[in-house]
């Protein structure tokens, strides 16, 4: 065997001997993982936030039907809180789970309730005249 012809080989035509990966190769890699996760992590905060809103919306849904409800079951008397929409039988209104009712002045004098769960604030207002009380959703 010749020792010439292993020296004078071509660089292409050697068998590469290294096993690893390369300073360059781990970096890109690093900063590769590093966007992806930027990019989760933007996503779910954006989907959070689309959760509380559509949350929210739902609550003041149900509670715009269960004043209705109550309505017509109690004379056609508009209820004063949130709360007694959830002591009739049946209730009118039936709250999510870990959802609190506080009963509190809300506009000028007016006492409402105020619903709040999960990063979302649902108040409502009693009419002065003993009309349909209105709700709002922040």
């Amino acid at each position: 065997m010749d020792q010439n012809q292993d020296n004078t080989a071509a660089p292409s035509q050697r068998p590469r001997q290294d096993k690893g990966f390369t300073l360059v190769e781990i970096l890109i890699a690093i900063v590769l993982v590093g966007i992806l996760s930027a990019v989760v992590v933007v996503g779910v905060g954006n989907l959070t936030s689309k959760g509380t809103s559509a949350a929210c919306a739902a609550s003041l849904d149900a509670a715009k039907g269960a004043t209705v409800v109550f309505y017509g079951s109690n004379n056609s008397t508009w209820p004063a809180t949130m709360l007694a929409m959830t002591q009739t039988t049946p209730p009118a209104l039936s709250l999510p789970t870990g959802v609190t009712l506080n009963t509190s002045i809300v506009s000028g004098n007016a006492i409402g309730t105020v619903a709040t769960g999960s990063g979302w604030t649902l108040t409502m207002t009693p009419s002065v005249a003993g009309g349909q009380p209105t709700f709002v959703c922040a």
